[in-house]
């Protein structure tokens, strides 16, 4: 029962037959605690996760693979590196689960250049790749869109035999939606001799990522008009794709449909969608009225929408509104304290936006610097905002300042023409 939970995605419910077992006096085996701690993994309960595994010390289960395996997911699931290394070391016979486990938590938990490392690393071991392998290696490219890497990854897939395979055709054109290789992803999935709701999907969310919002409506209908069953995946890229081309009554129909016509309970994140396309689309008034008729309680992304929105339309009093639930709920929060400053200034009241940036400097909430990656000869370089850390900064700031006065000499020797023609 709690390995078929994990399987499909139960978490809480694996954990509570698992503690249900445990108060009925049942002793857990070696695949008990590895699915319990796996579990733990999906919803990120590290502490829960760490007691569990101290269970299995206790027992003597502890060094079983399938435990060792699930403790590294664990840790690299909740971002934990050192940790999840620590754990992976200990592993005296690591087979590709153990590096799979690796490598796809890194990715799941945003380490995505760790999981490529490691991906690197598994391959000069000599151990072999799966299907799983290659799809968290191509998701971990595709989440920091290095598309360069991707396809060297899936050039592997098809030496390997594994691109014929429908998963295979599906990382990639994830992979090219998150790029903006949207000819590529269309060719990939025109190409695909099988196709199954998850190539639809990514297909209908790449369309709706990049504007073209037309054609992932076109694309929805030919998915139900193919008897391919549309799920909440799809319904957030029709939403996003509706808002993206400010079509609001499509938008809301669809958003009625997902429960009339097909059965599903919208999550937090259609609503979010939801605001999302009212927002944009200037009903900001609407937008307060559909959030407080919502069957779910608001949360900061719907909040924060919502302020965003305020910010664009020049709304005070509606951005004053949604910034006073966002800091309720996360007064620690750095972007709420920058969206109403900016809804402030974009009003022109200048008294409140340095009320606002002083508020959040009373309180020591800091603003996260902005950050960026160029690539250079295969090797990817990150800088913050006024970054002096670049081990190569002194020769990067001298090119700039050579360059800005070349670029200045440039322009007044235009000027001085100009001026002397006339």
């Amino acid at each position: 029962m709690i390995a078929g939970y994990v399987q499909h995605d139960l978490c809480a419910e694996a954990l509570k037959v698992f503690e249900e077992m445990q108060n009925r006096g049942i002793y857990s085996d070696n695949i008990g605690f590895s699915s319990a701690i796996s579990a733990c993994s999906g919803i990120q309960a590290l502490n829960q996760g760490q007691q569990i595994h101290a269970q299995s010390v206790v027992t003597g289960y502890s060094e079983d693979i399938s435990i060792e395996n699930a403790l590294v997911s664990l840790y690299a699931r909740c971002g934990r590196l050192r940790d999840a290394y620590v754990a992976f070391d200990k592993i005296d016979a690591k087979d590709n689960i153990s590096w799979n486990r690796l490598i796809s938590g890194f990715s799941q938990s945003g380490y995505c250049e760790e999981a490529l490392e490691v991906f690197s690393q598994m391959n000069k071991a000599g151990v072999e790749a799966n299907l799983f392998t290659f799809g968290s290696a191509v998701s971990a490219a595709a989440n920091i869109a290095n598309i360069k890497q991707g396809k060297q990854i899936h050039a592997m897939m098809i030496k390997t035999g594994y691109d014929l395979e429908t998963e295979a055709s599906n990382v990639l054109i994830t992979l090219c939606a998150k790029c903006g290789s949207i000819d590529d992803d269309k060719s990939e999935f025109l190409e695909m001799p099988e196709k199954n709701e998850f190539s639809w999907n990514a297909m209908i969310t790449g369309y709706s990522q990049h504007g073209f919002g037309n054609e992932a409506l076109n694309l929805f209908e030919e998915m139900k008009q193919l008897g391919v069953m549309p799920n909440h995946v799809t319904f957030v890229g029709v939403l996003s794709a509706c808002s993206h081309v400010r079509l609001v009554d499509e938008g809301l129909y669809y958003f009625k449909s997902m429960s009339e016509k097909h059965g599903l309970v919208p999550k937090p994140e259609h609503y979010v969608c939801v605001v999302d396309l009212l927002g944009r689309a200037g009903f900001l008034c609407r937008t307060r009225e559909f959030i407080e008729e919502m069957p779910i309680e608001p949360d900061a992304m719907i909040w924060g929408t919502l302020l965003s929105a305020c910010r664009v339309h020049k709304n005070m009093e509606i951005g004053e509104f949604a910034a006073r639930h966002l800091l309720e709920l996360d007064p620690e929060d750095s972007a709420t304290y920058v969206l109403l400053s900016n809804v402030y200034a974009v009003a022109g009241k200048w008294d409140c936006r340095d009320w606002t940036r002083q508020m959040m400097k009373d309180r020591g909430v800091k603003k996260e610097p902005g950050r960026s990656w160029i690539e250079v000869k295969n090797t990817v370089h990150a800088f913050f905002f006024g970054d002096r850390l670049h081990p190569l900064a002194n020769k990067i700031y001298e090119f700039l300042r050579i360059w800005i006065n070349e670029q200045l000499k440039l322009v007044m020797c235009k000027t001085v023409i100009a001026f002397g023609m006339k």
